[in-house]
Parts: structure tokens; sequence; C-alpha cells
């Protein structure tokens, strides 16, 4: 369907690169304001399944996008999505985990939406797992970097 406002849908892998590898709030203060500004605004969200993921180590950043509230839930029209992407990429989600892998979900948001992605992950090499940039060009879901990311929002540092 799409939103009238462009949005960015940001995956676990890139909240972790942002927090833990490479982008630390005390080093990029700057940064971390306005992905919070984003948040507040509501145009940063994850689904509630990114949440879902970073409570696997209970530190600063869980507790930091707990604050935030930008997880969504899942709505019919993402679940429609989520079916229709995992009928072309099931291997988006590893059935020996504890807990769901949010790729699915990421891609049906941003897919619901008309939104873009914003993750760490690389497009799978030929013969092996799919990844979100793979099902994001099969759907036309434009997919981005960290660093595609902050020179779509035309960010310095």
């Amino acid at each position: 369907m799409g939103d009238l406002f462009p949005g960015y849908v940001i995956d676990t892998s890139a909240l972790i690169d942002l927090w833990r590898r490479h982008y630390p709030r005390d080093i990029f203060p700057s940064l971390w304001e306005r992905l919070e500004k984003l948040t507040h605004s509501g145009e940063l969200i994850a689904p509630q399944e990114v949440i879902n993921e970073l409570e696997q180590q209970h530190d600063e950043l869980l507790a930091w996008a707990k604050k935030r509230k930008f997880a969504k839930e899942l709505d019919e029209e993402q679940l429609n999505w989520v079916s229709k992407v995992l009928r072309v990429f099931p291997d988006l989600v590893d059935e020996k985990k504890a807990v769901t892998d949010a790729d699915p979900f990421v891609v049906a948001l941003a897919g619901a939406k008309g939104w873009k992605v914003v993750t760490s992950e690389k497009r799978g090499e030929k013969g092996k797992r799919k990844k979100i940039p793979d099902a994001c060009d099969h759907y036309a879901i434009k997919c981005l970097s960290l660093v595609d990311f902050f020179r779509d929002k035309d960010w310095n540092f």
C-alpha cells in the first residue's frame, strides 16, 4: 500500500553495527541524536522481531531500542507480506533458532509501507542462503547499507 511520507525499516544487523561495532554513541553523539529524532517522528521503525532478536543480549542497545518505542507489531498487511516473502525466500529464517529471525519481517514491513530497508547484510552468494538484500531486490524494495542510509538522509559528520 505505502505511506504518504517515506521512511526506513532498520534491521537488527544495522542496529548492532551502529551501537556495538562502528558508531558507538559516546563517539558519535550527533548521529544518535539524529537517529532518535527519526524514531520519534516515526520515520525510522523496526518490526517487533528486531527487538526480540536484540533481547538475546541484554545491554544498552536493547534498552535504547525499547525506550524509543519504534517497534511495530505485526498487522494483517505485514502478515500477508511475510507469507509472500517466505514462499520465495524460506531460508530467511533458521528454524533451529529459539527466536524467530527478523529478516522476513523487516522485508515485509518495508514492502507493506513502501519504505526503504537499512541493513548491514550483504547479498547472498550464488547457491548460498539468501539474505535481506536479495529479497529486497526481488520485491523492488530499496535496500541501504548504513553509509547509503547516511547519504540518503544527506548526513555529514
